[in-house]
């Protein structure tokens, strides 16, 4: 009976760690597809705002940043060179760069719209949502 107490609590974290597994497989990213900006941003706080990059090494330096945990080598972007964005805005992928970690997209809204921007994948997958899926071939 002692065993039985002791499996549970193990087959649960497999469960749920499979589970997890599962949820963040489903969140394929192809070209096409538009995204909706589902977390808290304001495109007049510098500080709490999510952004774009107009430049893929701007991205792809605060990507390395982030991954090696050193701000003062890896990130130099200039502020100026960021697109700020409202909650609700909506990207759309264009092409994926650097092995899929960042993507070129399409700005759907707001006055800087239709225009090529940069987005980081982990930004990408927790701050915004699939809209819809295109089926361009």
């Amino acid at each position: 009976m002692k065993n039985n107490f002791k499996i549970l609590p193990f087959s649960l974290i497999i469960f749920f760690i499979a589970f997890n597994l599962n949820a963040t497989e489903k969140k394929t990213i192809e070209q096409g597809q538009t995204w909706s900006l589902i977390k808290k941003s304001n495109k007049l706080s510098p500080h709490n705002s999510k952004v774009l990059y107009f430049f893929l090494n701007d991205a792809y330096s605060t990507y390395q940043a982030r991954r090696f945990n050193d701000w003062t080598e890896f990130s130099i972007t200039d502020g100026r060179n960021l697109v700020r964005l409202n909650k609700g805005d909506r990207i759309k992928i264009v092409k994926s760069k650097h092995q899929n970690r960042i993507f070129e997209v399409e700005l759907l809204d707001g006055f800087e719209k239709n225009r090529k921007y940069f987005v980081i994948k982990e930004d990408l997958i927790s701050d915004y949502i699939l809209v819809e899926v295109s089926n361009e071939s």
